[in-house]
């Protein structure tokens, strides 16, 4: 088993993407998607650009490992399609790439410009990593974020820290896990932090 922890500075409930039943890792830190095995954890935390240095945003365990197109076939994460006039879970759908004619397509999404222009730096990125993470044993705290106690501060990259980083201690993985699973449900535990700016901007119309 082996754990990757990595700083999330934006927070939309796109990457990951924790809604319809599973917590899915399907664009960004395209390292660790290809790295990641089946089994692995991946933890989220915050960043000093959104003030959430070494708090926990999410925690999954690894439990498929598929490529983009199968993530676009398969029926389970249809609904991880974007709807761009639906609701905030709809509109950050992270299914957005299909293969047609041996060429990649990027639908109209969080990941592309202004009125579904293709950004063809995310789609680089994100098609690198090759693969999409799965979970269906995941805990999003997004908005009820906690600050990581001090005995596992070394499960969060410090403020130097940029891409991600490998834990080796299983034993404090282990009781880590162990604490999130004993205090915390599985599940969505709380909205994506940035879903405030939505909420400001429906105030201010």
């Amino acid at each position: 088993m082996n754990c990757y922890s990595y700083k999330i500075t934006r927070d939309y409930g796109f990457a990951p993407n924790p809604f319809f039943g599973y917590c899915t890792l399907a664009c960004c830190k395209p390292d660790i998607r290809k790295k990641a095995e089946v089994g692995d954890w991946i933890i989220g935390t915050g960043a000093i650009e959104n003030g959430l240095l070494n708090h926990l945003i999410y925690i999954m365990q690894v439990s498929e490992k598929i490529r983009f197109q199968d993530y676009w076939t398969d029926n389970r994460f249809a609904r991880k399609k974007p709807v761009l006039i639906g609701s905030l879970k709809q509109i950050h759908g992270d299914n957005i790439y299909y293969k047609d004619d041996n060429q990649w397509y990027q639908l109209n999404s969080h990941h592309s410009h202004h009125e579904g222009k293709v950004n063809q730096d995310n789609l680089k990125q994100d098609l690198r990593g090759e693969f999409v993470l799965v979970s269906n044993h995941f805990y999003y705290l997004g908005s009820n974020h906690i600050k990581v106690p001090t005995k596992f501060i070394e499960l969060c990259p410090n403020k130097t820290q940029r891409n991600y980083i490998q834990i080796s201690n299983l034993n404090l993985i282990n009781e880590f896990i162990e604490y999130i699973t004993t205090n915390y449900d599985k599940g969505v535990i709380g909205e994506p932090n940035n879903w405030n700016e939505y909420k400001q901007l429906a105030l201010q119309m």
